[in-house]
Protein backbone atom coordinates (compact mmCIF):
# COMPACT_ATOMS: atom_id res chain seq x y z
CA UNK A 1 0.00 0.00 0.00
CA UNK A 2 2.81 2.40 1.34
CA UNK A 3 4.56 1.88 -1.54
CA UNK A 4 1.98 2.27 -4.71
CA UNK A 5 1.31 5.36 -2.47
CA UNK A 6 4.42 6.47 -3.61
CA UNK A 7 4.51 5.35 -6.88
CA UNK A 8 1.31 7.72 -7.53
CA UNK A 9 3.07 10.55 -5.76
CA UNK A 10 6.16 9.94 -8.09
CA UNK A 11 3.97 9.75 -10.71
CA UNK A 12 2.53 13.19 -10.15
CA UNK A 13 5.25 14.70 -9.64
CA UNK A 14 7.05 13.91 -13.17
CA UNK A 15 3.45 15.08 -14.77
CA UNK A 16 3.30 18.57 -12.79
CA UNK A 17 7.19 19.27 -14.04
CA UNK A 18 6.84 18.24 -17.76
CA UNK A 19 4.18 21.00 -17.43
CA UNK A 20 6.41 23.56 -16.54
CA UNK A 21 9.00 22.28 -18.71
CA UNK A 22 6.66 23.72 -21.51
CA UNK A 23 7.05 27.24 -23.32
CA UNK A 24 4.75 29.85 -22.06
CA UNK A 25 3.62 32.88 -23.99
CA UNK A 26 3.99 36.00 -22.89
CA UNK A 27 2.42 38.99 -24.80
CA UNK A 28 2.77 42.54 -23.94
CA UNK A 29 2.84 46.38 -25.48
CA UNK A 30 5.78 48.28 -25.45
CA UNK A 31 6.11 51.89 -25.85
CA UNK A 32 9.04 53.84 -27.78
CA UNK A 33 10.82 55.64 -25.93
CA UNK A 34 13.25 59.05 -27.42
CA UNK A 35 16.81 56.87 -27.38
CA UNK A 36 15.21 53.80 -28.11
CA UNK A 37 16.80 51.56 -31.20
CA UNK A 38 15.35 47.89 -32.46
CA UNK A 39 18.63 46.31 -31.09
CA UNK A 40 18.06 47.86 -27.54
CA UNK A 41 14.53 47.26 -27.39
CA UNK A 42 15.36 43.23 -28.29
CA UNK A 43 18.04 42.84 -25.56
CA UNK A 44 15.63 44.56 -23.02
CA UNK A 45 12.49 41.88 -23.73
CA UNK A 46 15.21 39.14 -24.85
CA UNK A 47 13.74 38.65 -27.69
CA UNK A 48 15.50 39.17 -31.40
CA UNK A 49 15.43 42.18 -33.76
CA UNK A 50 13.89 39.86 -36.38
CA UNK A 51 11.18 38.28 -33.90
CA UNK A 52 10.26 42.26 -33.22
CA UNK A 53 10.37 42.97 -36.78
CA UNK A 54 7.55 39.91 -37.96
CA UNK A 55 5.26 40.44 -34.94
CA UNK A 56 5.00 44.40 -35.82
CA UNK A 57 5.52 43.55 -39.20
CA UNK A 58 8.12 46.07 -39.39
CA UNK A 59 10.00 46.51 -43.03
CA UNK A 60 12.79 47.61 -41.91
CA UNK A 61 14.39 48.69 -38.64
CA UNK A 62 13.02 52.44 -38.55
CA UNK A 63 10.63 53.26 -35.39
CA UNK A 64 9.47 56.28 -33.97
CA UNK A 65 8.96 57.76 -30.57
CA UNK A 66 5.08 57.01 -29.42
CA UNK A 67 5.48 54.17 -31.58
CA UNK A 68 3.49 50.52 -29.84
CA UNK A 69 5.41 47.47 -30.52
CA UNK A 70 3.65 44.09 -29.90
CA UNK A 71 6.36 41.98 -27.93
CA UNK A 72 5.23 37.89 -27.49
CA UNK A 73 7.92 36.61 -25.48
CA UNK A 74 8.63 32.90 -25.41
CA UNK A 75 9.70 31.75 -22.32
CA UNK A 76 10.24 28.22 -20.00
CA UNK A 77 11.43 27.70 -16.24
CA UNK A 78 15.05 28.97 -17.29
CA UNK A 79 14.40 32.43 -19.03
CA UNK A 80 15.05 34.08 -15.85
CA UNK A 81 18.28 32.87 -16.03
CA UNK A 82 21.47 35.08 -18.07
CA UNK A 83 22.57 33.54 -20.92
CA UNK A 84 25.94 32.13 -21.92
CA UNK A 85 28.26 35.12 -23.48
CA UNK A 86 30.10 32.38 -24.90
CA UNK A 87 27.26 31.13 -26.82
CA UNK A 88 25.36 34.48 -27.23
CA UNK A 89 25.91 36.24 -31.03
CA UNK A 90 26.55 40.05 -30.72
CA UNK A 91 23.91 42.18 -31.73
CA UNK A 92 24.60 44.74 -34.86
CA UNK A 93 23.10 48.19 -33.66
CA UNK A 94 21.01 48.99 -36.65
CA UNK A 95 22.31 51.58 -38.81
CA UNK A 96 20.17 54.94 -38.21
CA UNK A 97 18.81 56.55 -40.81
CA UNK A 98 18.77 60.51 -40.00
CA UNK A 99 15.29 62.04 -41.78
CA UNK A 100 15.20 65.89 -43.35
CA UNK A 101 12.01 67.87 -43.91
CA UNK A 102 12.43 70.21 -46.76
CA UNK A 103 10.05 73.42 -45.50
CA UNK A 104 7.63 73.90 -47.94
CA UNK A 105 5.04 76.61 -48.10
CA UNK A 106 2.09 76.64 -45.17
CA UNK A 107 4.51 74.52 -43.30
CA UNK A 108 4.72 74.70 -39.86
CA UNK A 109 6.67 73.36 -36.67
CA UNK A 110 3.22 71.81 -35.15
CA UNK A 111 2.32 70.38 -38.55
CA UNK A 112 5.65 69.03 -38.92
CA UNK A 113 5.89 67.42 -36.12
CA UNK A 114 2.94 66.09 -36.43
CA UNK A 115 3.48 64.90 -39.76
CA UNK A 116 6.31 62.87 -38.78
CA UNK A 117 5.32 61.50 -35.07
CA UNK A 118 7.77 63.69 -32.99
CA UNK A 119 6.72 66.56 -31.25
CA UNK A 120 7.72 70.33 -31.93
CA UNK A 121 10.00 70.79 -28.93
CA UNK A 122 12.31 68.33 -30.45
CA UNK A 123 12.34 69.70 -33.89
CA UNK A 124 13.79 72.85 -32.29
CA UNK A 125 16.46 71.30 -30.44
CA UNK A 126 17.39 69.04 -33.37
CA UNK A 127 18.00 71.90 -35.03
CA UNK A 128 19.28 74.49 -32.68
CA UNK A 129 15.61 76.67 -33.11
CA UNK A 130 14.64 79.38 -30.21
CA UNK A 131 11.54 80.25 -31.81
CA UNK A 132 8.96 78.58 -34.14
CA UNK A 133 10.04 80.50 -36.86
CA UNK A 134 10.94 78.71 -39.92
CA UNK A 135 11.41 79.33 -43.65
CA UNK A 136 10.60 77.98 -47.24
CA UNK A 137 13.35 75.84 -48.29
CA UNK A 138 14.88 75.59 -45.12
CA UNK A 139 15.65 71.85 -43.95
CA UNK A 140 15.01 70.21 -40.75
CA UNK A 141 16.53 67.81 -39.72
CA UNK A 142 14.68 64.92 -37.97
CA UNK A 143 15.24 62.30 -35.09
CA UNK A 144 17.21 58.94 -36.37
CA UNK A 145 13.83 57.16 -35.38
CA UNK A 146 11.41 59.11 -37.16
CA UNK A 147 9.11 57.75 -39.62
CA UNK A 148 9.00 59.27 -43.94
CA UNK A 149 4.85 59.30 -44.49
CA UNK A 150 4.54 57.26 -47.26
CA UNK A 151 3.77 58.99 -51.18
CA UNK A 152 5.51 61.97 -49.50
CA UNK A 153 7.05 63.60 -52.35
CA UNK A 154 6.63 66.86 -52.05
CA UNK A 155 8.18 67.61 -49.18
CA UNK A 156 11.96 66.10 -49.87
CA UNK A 157 11.80 63.88 -46.92
CA UNK A 158 14.04 61.69 -46.29
CA UNK A 159 16.18 62.63 -49.64
CA UNK A 160 19.60 63.70 -48.77
CA UNK A 161 19.68 67.78 -49.43
CA UNK A 162 22.68 69.56 -50.84
CA UNK A 163 22.51 72.15 -47.94
CA UNK A 164 25.31 74.45 -45.74
CA UNK A 165 24.98 75.71 -42.73
CA UNK A 166 28.59 77.53 -43.05
CA UNK A 167 29.43 81.00 -43.44
CA UNK A 168 31.58 81.67 -46.83
CA UNK A 169 35.08 81.54 -46.21
CA UNK A 170 36.67 84.90 -46.15
CA UNK A 171 37.65 85.13 -50.18
CA UNK A 172 34.03 83.93 -50.19
CA UNK A 173 32.39 87.11 -48.45
CA UNK A 174 35.04 89.59 -50.01
CA UNK A 175 33.43 88.53 -53.51
CA UNK A 176 29.76 89.20 -51.50
CA UNK A 177 30.85 92.55 -50.57
CA UNK A 178 32.34 93.77 -54.15
CA UNK A 179 28.52 91.79 -55.49
CA UNK A 180 26.75 94.14 -53.27
CA UNK A 181 28.42 97.35 -54.14
CA UNK A 182 28.43 97.07 -57.56
CA UNK A 183 24.88 95.86 -57.19
CA UNK A 184 23.84 98.81 -55.49
CA UNK A 185 25.14 100.81 -58.40
CA UNK A 186 22.69 99.42 -60.37
CA UNK A 187 19.56 100.62 -58.37
CA UNK A 188 17.15 102.48 -61.11
CA UNK A 189 18.75 100.64 -63.99
CA UNK A 190 15.38 99.75 -65.99
CA UNK A 191 14.20 96.61 -66.68
CA UNK A 192 14.79 95.08 -70.20
CA UNK A 193 14.02 91.43 -70.24
CA UNK A 194 17.06 89.51 -71.62
CA UNK A 195 19.15 92.20 -70.29
CA UNK A 196 22.60 91.99 -68.62
CA UNK A 197 24.66 95.55 -68.71
CA UNK A 198 23.69 98.54 -67.33
CA UNK A 199 21.89 99.28 -69.75
CA UNK A 200 19.13 97.18 -68.68
CA UNK A 201 18.80 93.85 -66.68
CA UNK A 202 16.24 91.44 -66.49
CA UNK A 203 16.43 89.49 -62.92
CA UNK A 204 19.01 86.53 -63.60
CA UNK A 205 20.77 89.43 -65.86
CA UNK A 206 20.98 91.48 -62.71
CA UNK A 207 23.08 88.09 -60.92
CA UNK A 208 24.62 87.60 -63.96
CA UNK A 209 26.43 91.20 -63.96
CA UNK A 210 26.77 92.13 -60.34
CA UNK A 211 28.69 88.61 -59.89
CA UNK A 212 30.94 88.78 -62.76
CA UNK A 213 31.70 92.34 -61.83
CA UNK A 214 32.47 91.19 -58.23
CA UNK A 215 35.28 88.58 -59.43
CA UNK A 216 32.74 85.32 -59.54
CA UNK A 217 32.65 84.39 -63.11
CA UNK A 218 29.52 82.67 -63.76
CA UNK A 219 27.58 82.05 -67.10
CA UNK A 220 24.29 83.42 -67.96
CA UNK A 221 21.49 81.47 -67.05
CA UNK A 222 17.90 82.05 -66.43
CA UNK A 223 16.54 82.01 -62.33
CA UNK A 224 15.47 78.43 -63.01
CA UNK A 225 18.28 77.52 -64.46
CA UNK A 226 20.57 78.87 -61.36
CA UNK A 227 18.16 77.36 -59.15
CA UNK A 228 18.54 73.89 -60.47
CA UNK A 229 22.55 74.47 -61.02
CA UNK A 230 25.50 74.40 -59.31
CA UNK A 231 24.55 76.07 -56.36
CA UNK A 232 24.11 74.80 -52.77
CA UNK A 233 20.86 75.46 -50.74
CA UNK A 234 21.55 77.45 -47.52
CA UNK A 235 19.64 77.17 -44.12
CA UNK A 236 21.07 80.89 -42.75
CA UNK A 237 21.30 82.49 -45.55
CA UNK A 238 23.71 85.83 -45.07
CA UNK A 239 24.21 89.01 -47.09
CA UNK A 240 25.43 88.42 -50.70
CA UNK A 241 23.36 84.77 -50.93
CA UNK A 242 20.91 84.47 -53.49
CA UNK A 243 16.92 84.51 -53.08
CA UNK A 244 14.83 82.67 -55.17
CA UNK A 245 10.87 83.34 -55.93
CA UNK A 246 8.09 81.14 -57.78
CA UNK A 247 4.78 81.75 -59.78
CA UNK A 248 5.62 85.08 -60.06
CA UNK A 249 4.87 85.73 -64.03
CA UNK A 250 5.32 82.11 -64.92
CA UNK A 251 4.59 78.63 -62.51
CA UNK A 252 7.80 77.64 -60.81
CA UNK A 253 11.00 79.22 -60.32
CA UNK A 254 10.95 82.66 -62.02
CA UNK A 255 12.48 85.55 -60.09
CA UNK A 256 15.76 86.29 -58.22
CA UNK A 257 17.58 88.72 -56.32
CA UNK A 258 20.36 88.82 -53.91
CA UNK A 259 20.27 88.77 -49.85
CA UNK A 260 21.21 91.91 -48.18
CA UNK A 261 20.17 90.56 -44.56
CA UNK A 262 17.44 91.99 -42.34
CA UNK A 263 15.04 90.82 -45.02
CA UNK A 264 15.76 92.65 -47.72
CA UNK A 265 16.73 91.91 -50.94
CA UNK A 266 18.11 93.50 -53.92
CA UNK A 267 16.83 92.46 -57.63
CA UNK A 268 15.52 93.97 -61.41
CA UNK A 269 11.73 93.93 -61.10
CA UNK A 270 9.23 95.09 -63.11
CA UNK A 271 10.22 98.44 -62.09
CA UNK A 272 13.69 98.11 -62.39
CA UNK A 273 16.51 97.51 -59.75
CA UNK A 274 15.68 98.08 -56.52
CA UNK A 275 16.11 96.81 -53.13
CA UNK A 276 12.72 94.89 -51.54
CA UNK A 277 11.59 93.03 -48.75
CA UNK A 278 11.16 89.35 -48.28
CA UNK A 279 8.20 89.49 -45.97
CA UNK A 280 6.41 92.23 -48.16
CA UNK A 281 2.41 90.39 -48.22
CA UNK A 282 3.26 89.82 -52.46
CA UNK A 283 7.27 88.10 -51.69
CA UNK A 284 6.27 86.55 -48.58
CA UNK A 285 3.47 84.44 -50.55
CA UNK A 286 6.19 83.73 -53.41
CA UNK A 287 9.58 83.27 -51.33
CA UNK A 288 11.17 79.69 -52.27
CA UNK A 289 14.68 79.80 -50.23
CA UNK A 290 18.25 80.75 -50.68
CA UNK A 291 20.97 79.48 -52.11
CA UNK A 292 25.04 80.11 -52.90
CA UNK A 293 27.07 79.24 -55.93
CA UNK A 294 28.93 76.40 -55.22
CA UNK A 295 31.58 78.56 -56.05
CA UNK A 296 31.79 80.81 -53.19
CA UNK A 297 33.85 78.64 -50.59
Amino acid sequence: MKKSKKLRILALSTIATSFLALPTAEAATYTVQKGDTLSKIAQNHQVTIQDIKSWNKLKNDMIYVAQKLEISKTSTNEAGKPSDPSTTKPTTPPKQTTVSHTVVKGDTLSKIAKQYNVTLKDIKEWNGLTTDAIYIGQVLKLSPTATIPEGDKSSGAGTPSKETSKDPSANGQAIYKKTIEVANTLVGTPYVYGGNTPEGLDCSGFIYYAFNQGGLKIGRDSSEGYFNGNTTQVNNPIAGDLVFFENTYKDGISHMGIYLGNNKFIHSGSDGVEVSDVTNSYWSTKLVGYKRFDAIK
